[in-house]
């Protein structure tokens, strides 16, 4: 008795089309052959794509099924190139009779059966108005049985081809054979940007693509705590805040500060319970506890424990006008330029000749600008060899003497002008 899975097999009319099961009639047949096959709109041409003896359960029936009735030969298929070379002469006429019929939506396709006497039209647009008019008129124009059929978005972009925003032919027209049901809903759990341009194919409609990774997603959801999950850390009870599934990276909220925590503490420092999402969380461990349980496996240097990203320390304010004491190197350069600028005038106001420049530290880097002490004063922490003597410096070639003497000397002219007043009025009132 002959297996009823035998003589049934499945083709396909266009390159992505779907699947259509027909009865093989006992003929044996190999996926990629082109055969005619009987359907209710007439004989058409079909390729194999599912062998008699690949089909695992015939689901459908034999006395169900349309019969192939032979294999296409080499004039079968240049009849089939005419036939589609004509529908695509008369696609121009046919969009203007649909225009004065009052069709509503656009004529994108035109379809000849195999024995040229019925025209099938792929319509897309909203509504029905018109249908009747022009398939009327069409079979009156071109002396065949015509007929409308709508189509979706979808089913247009699959018709036309193109290439995706990925680079690749669009999946529809090239392997795709039933579209999956996608809604914003995947765009959002896959973190993906709610913009129309970039979740969008070019039928308009969201990026069939988003259903293939969903599973991918759910499967790693299931490891990772969700949204408001509260997580014990050693540096206290912590609430999830951010999910990256990709990178496996969970942000929390420990005390005000948000920490990100990558896959390799989840679940051993970062511990939570994935029963519900207000149980109370297990007691966390630390790092040096599950390297000690062989939860984890120990480093040469291991990591610190989960802390707060500390805010960088503020650089101390530097105060123009005043000589830092925690820097001899510098004091003893500008002590020296000092000693510079007091021998360069020699006596009786001639120039005498210029000292040699200091050489700088190799540690440090050049200055292009000093800034003076604004007192007269010396620091206490200068080193002593520094130290310049009690009488006051000679003037230099311009007869102007340095900053810090000048002082001095005025305070103590005031000093003896004070002084000198007093003993002169006294003396002459006694005279």
């Amino acid at each position: 008795m002959t297996d009823p899975r035998q003589n049934v097999a499945g083709v396909r009319f266009r390159n992505a089309g779907p699947i259509e099961y027909f009865h093989a009639a006992g003929m044996r047949l190999e996926v990629g052959e082109s055969v005619i096959v009987e359907t209710n709109r007439g004989p058409e041409i079909a390729r194999v794509v599912v062998a008699p003896d690949q089909v695992v359960v015939n689901e459908l029936g034999e006395d169900n099924l349309h019969p192939i009735l032979r294999l296409a030969t080499e004039d079968d298929l240049v009849h089939a190139s005419d036939l589609a070379a004509r529908a695509e002469e008369l696609l121009a006429e046919a969009r203007e009779l649909a225009d004065d019929a009052g069709l509503e939506g656009r004529v994108d396709r035109a379809e000849f059966t195999l024995d040229g006497e019925r025209l099938t039209f792929l319509v897309s647009g909203e509504g029905t108005g018109g249908q009747r008019e022009f398939s009327r008129r069409a079979s009156r124009r071109w002396d065949v049985r015509a007929s409308v059929r709508r189509i979706g978005a979808r089913d247009r972009a699959r018709l036309a081809g193109g290439y995706g925003i990925c680079g690749r032919e669009l999946c529809c027209s090239n392997w795709l054979a039933t579209f999956p049901s996608v809604s914003i809903r995947l765009a959002k759990d896959q973190e993906l940007p709610l913009n129309p341009e970039k979740i969008s194919g070019l039928c308009g409609r969201l990026l069939c693509c988003l259903s293939y990774e969903e599973e991918g997603y759910k499967e790693m959801k299931k490891s990772l705590p969700r949204m408001g999950q509260r997580c014990s850390t050693p540096t206290g009870e912590g609430k999830v805040v951010g999910i990256n599934v990709l990178r496996r990276q969970v942000t929390l909220n420990v005390g005000g500060q948000r920490i990100e925590v990558g896959d390799r503490d989840l679940g051993l420092v970062v511990r939570w319970d994935p029963s519900a999402r207000n149980a109370e969380p297990p007691p966390s461990i630390t790092r040096e506890e599950a390297i000690a349980q062989g939860l984890i496996e120990a480093e040469d240097e291991p990591e610190p424990e989960l802390q707060p990203v500390a805010a960088m320390p503020e650089a101390a304010p530097i105060e123009l006008g005043r000589e830092s004491t925690d820097a001899p190197g510098r004091d003893r350069q500008r002590s020296s330029r000092r000693r510079g600028r007091g021998r360069r005038g020699g006596s009786g106001g001639s120039g005498g000749s210029q000292s040699p420049q200091q050489p700088q530290p190799s540690g440090e880097a050049p200055r292009g600008r000093v800034f003076r002490r604004s007192s007269g004063g010396r620091s206490a922490d200068e080193p002593t060899r520094d130290a310049q003597p009690s009488s006051p410096p000679p003037a230099d070639s311009s007869g102007e003497q340095p900053q810090g003497g000048g002082r001095r000397r005025r305070r103590r002219r005031r000093r003896r002008g004070r002084g000198g007043g007093g003993n002169a009025g006294s003396g002459g009132d006694g005279s």
